[in-house]
């Protein structure tokens, strides 16, 4: 029995002994393993530095004073014809007869002049070649009055190569056609104040207008019925271009003698001017600071 308990003591120690073994074998693998991993990701990661985050002052911000705008080209010119009118103004632009090749051509003579002084020369045969035309036949009555006609505020009435059987063209279609050539730069003071046609030229821009070609009212008038109505006219109509004024005169370009700066009456002018129905043909400048510096093209 002792023997027998002594084996089992025996077998007990070398157990403990076997497992004791065990765990130091295990103990030192995982030593070794977790020394390794040290060496891969610890120390690097024991020994990297985290960059510091610096603080930089936001620059303070410098505010800038704006530009003042530009005014839109309609309030430039309402300021323009707000301003007081200088004493006189006398534009330097060249004359064109009408004579001989267009007998009743004083509007596109005009307009010729008047694109001349904007920096954009065209011929008088070439406007009057492309200007718009009312087609309507002429019928008289036995008296060789016209009865039927075309109507000028639709183009051209009759045949503007002949003194006999020509009649013109008013100031709608031909500001339609001056924006065809300067484009969305034609301006239509037909109604306004004839002030404001002397503030236009005062800023360097002539303008064609609608007289008599006495530049004196008439009573001589004719009414014929056409495709939009009754026209009441005159065969004294006559378009010049306004270029000056001094006090009572006013200085034009007369397409029916080639004059340049005729001299004419104001007063007289104006009450022709107004039975012609204050018409009144320009063009805007390029800019508005070309406006604003007076500079009329």
């Amino acid at each position: 029995m002792r023997s027998s308990r002594n084996q089992v003591m025996a077998r007990r120690i070398r157990s403990r002994k076997s497992a004791r073994w065990r765990i130091g074998v295990l103990t030192g693998v995982a030593a070794v393993v977790f020394g390794a991993a040290w060496t891969v990701f610890g120390a690097p990661l024991a020994h990297s530095t985290v960059p510091s985050v610096v603080k930089t002052k936001q620059p303070k911000l410098i505010s800038k004073k704006t530009k003042p705008r530009l005014p839109t080209m309609s309030e430039a010119l309402q300021k323009l014809y707000a301003e007081p009118l200088p004493a006189s103004a006398l534009l330097n632009v060249p004359a064109i007869s009408q004579l001989p090749q267009l007998p009743d051509g004083c509007e596109m003579t005009s307009l010729s002049m008047l694109l001349s002084a904007a920096g954009h020369p065209t011929s008088k045969m070439w406007l009057a070649a492309h200007m718009p035309v009312d087609p309507t036949p002429l019928r008289t009555n036995a008296e060789g009055q016209p009865v039927y006609w075309g109507n000028p505020n639709v183009g051209f009435v009759g045949d503007v190569y002949t003194d006999t059987d020509g009649y013109g063209i008013y100031n709608g279609p031909v500001t339609k056609f001056l924006n065809q050539i300067l484009p969305g730069r034609a301006l239509n003071l037909t109604g306004k104040p004839f002030r404001d046609d002397l503030a236009t030229v005062a800023s360097g821009r002539p303008v064609v207008l609608w007289t008599t070609a006495t530049f004196q009212p008439t009573d001589d008038w004719v009414t014929w019925q056409s495709p939009e109505g009754p026209v009441h006219a005159t065969f004294e109509e006559h378009a010049v271009l306004l270029v000056g004024y001094k006090g009572d005169t006013l200085y034009i370009n007369n397409p029916l003698n080639g004059e340049k700066d005729q001299a004419v009456n104001k007063e007289a002018f104006l009450e022709a001017w107004d039975q012609l129905g204050h018409q009144a043909v320009t063009y805007t400048p390029q800019s508005v600071k070309s406006l604003l510096s007076r500079d009329g093209v």
